[in-house]
């Protein structure tokens, strides 16, 4: 059991709904009735509306109207097509023929339900003189008819806004203003007459009416094509606007490697993922990153000679990393393939990042300095090169840094063994030469 009130003008009318009966209590104080049989007009109303059954009480009449509840509401019409709704106000119009009985009525929205083929029927009438409302008018069944016309085809109006006092407002479309023009009932019923030919015409041209099952079929179809299409579509995005870029980022990173600009190479594959990288592009990028390295010429060129194409990737991804000062990283690439000279610079690279870093304060600079160069010291004495560098420096930093020349020439000879005779006596020589010169110091 629900509860519904329809209020129109100083009439309020408050329903119970239970299955298809809508209740209303009526006060008699509210009628002029003396004799329960004048409602016999009432009960035997034309076509318009729905059937009902009076009840004398003690002070009041009980009318119990018979609503099917397949009947369509105003929020059933409201979902129609727009020819749809204009043959529905056609339907309406056909109210018109009451004005002259003696059962009164009003056009409301919660007072109209309407069966499959949209013809109207009215819920409460009253009878003139006698039952409210005691009056209709062709003035008012005119303003009412204008204010469903446009409530029903307006989203920005309802039907009680344009009734107290928005109607002459309603202007926003050629439907509105040519409504609101109107002052006559008979042009208006015209005017719905003519737009719902024109409305027809238009959706009969453009519209088809097909079987619910093939429009269920041609509905899966369709699903089906946008998906497939959806599917085809997506490598050739992937291709147009990720792969094709990419590829030919790496061809101009290769262009100005074979130019020897290394530091456009280092540009143009900036924001690249590395691991990602082609084998030969990690090697030019590699190799870019070791040309602009602050190395000697000669530590360079012993660097170089462990860099080819056939290179660890691991060892080209330290070199990148390291450029790109990601030393965490660079580090843990050094420690993977277990290079200790590699190890100690990156180390070192650490210690230097960690001195220049702003965002540190004194103290975290301090700790921070302090843990890498005690992993230092550890990776020197566990391969024997402290002694012979704390005899020219007590700096680990200047340490590591003049050993470099020496470890990197070690782990040169042990990448290429196929290194020529003359270049392990130049190696040997320089030995000699810091050998001779640590005992002049001493």
């Amino acid at each position: 059991m629900k509860e519904k009130t329809i209020q129109f003008d100083k009439l309020s009318l408050q329903f119970t709904i239970e299955d298809d009966i809508w209740q209303l209590k009526l006060p008699k104080s509210q009628t002029r009735i003396k004799d329960v049989r004048q409602m016999g007009v009432m009960i035997e109303a034309p076509e318009f509306f729905v059937p009902v059954k009076v009840s004398d009480e003690a002070d009041l009449f009980t009318f119990s109207f018979f609503v099917d509840r397949e009947r369509k509401q105003w929020k059933d019409v409201l979902k129609l097509n727009r020819n749809e709704k204009l043959r529905l106000l056609c339907n309406v119009s056909r109210f018109e023929k009451g004005l002259s009985t003696r059962v009164t009525f009003f056009l409301h929205p919660d007072n109209l339900v309407f069966d499959d083929n949209l013809l109207p029927l009215a819920v409460y009438r009253g009878i003139r003189g006698l039952v409210p409302p005691f009056d209709v008018d062709e003035a008012g069944f005119l303003k009412q008819l204008k204010c469903l016309a446009i409530a029903l085809l307006s989203k920005k109006y309802t039907f009680d806004e344009l009734y107290y006092g928005s109607l002459q407002n309603a202007k926003d479309t050629e439907f509105e203003r040519r409504v609101n023009e109107i002052n006559d009932l008979t042009h208006l019923i015209a005017f719905l007459e003519e737009s719902y030919r024109a409305e027809q015409k238009k959706t009969e041209k453009n519209m088809q009416i097909v079987p619910i099952k093939r429009f269920r079929l041609f509905k899966q179809l369709a699903i089906i094509m946008i998906a497939v299409s959806v599917l085809l579509a997506a490598p050739l995005v992937y291709y147009g606007f990720v792969k094709v870029p990419y590829q030919e980022e790496l061809l101009a990173a290769h262009d100005e490697y074979l130019a020897s600009d290394y530091g456009e190479v280092i540009h143009t594959l900036e924001d690249t993922d590395a691991e990602k990288l082609p084998d030969a592009t990690k090697y030019i990028l590699a190799y870019s990153y070791i040309s602009v390295e602050d190395l000697s010429e000669q530590e360079k060129e012993v660097i170089m000679k462990n860099v080819s194409l056939k290179s660890d990737k691991n060892y080209l991804l330290y070199w990148i990393y390291n450029g790109r000062g990601d030393f965490d990283e660079s580090v843990e690439k050094a420690k993977y393939i277990d290079d200790p000279q590699l190890i100690m610079y990156g180390l070192i690279k650490k210690i230097e990042q960690a001195k220049n870093n702003p965002d540190l304060t004194g103290t975290e600079r301090d700790e921070k300095v302090s843990k890498l160069q005690d992993e230092l010291h550890k990776y020197q004495e566990e391969y024997d090169l402290l002694p012979e560098e704390e005899a020219t420096s007590n700096d680990p930093t200047n340490e590591a840094q003049d050993m470099q020349e020496e470890n990197l020439e070690e782990g040169n000879t042990e990448e290429n063994p196929d290194q020529t005779n003359s270049d392990k006596e130049n190696t040997q020589q320089q030995k000699d030469k810091k050998d001779d010169e640590k005992k002049k110091k001493d």
